[in-house]
């Protein structure tokens, strides 16, 4: 199973804390969040492929944004 993550550096101003509304609100509606690791450092992972976009979208509309694919080795 692949493993996305998101890292973000947002404002620190109310588009940060609609930003964590936002994403919040899209994993309770989505059912996805008991699984989606996410915090305030600025880090998201998650399994889900569209959450991923989802927030890395957001987050570029706000800030730096960078979108990974995750793959383990062994």
């Amino acid at each position: 199973m692949t493993t996305w993550i998101v890292d973000y550096d947002l404002p620190a101003d109310n588009r940060r804390r609609n930003f964590y509304r936002h994403i919040a609100k899209y994993l309770a509606e989505m059912g996805l969040d008991e699984v989606t690791g996410w915090s305030t450092q600025s880090v998201i992972i998650t399994e889900d492929k569209d959450f991923a976009l989802y927030a890395y979208s957001q987050a570029s509309q706000l800030g730096q944004a960078h979108l990974y694919k995750a793959e383990r080795v062994k």
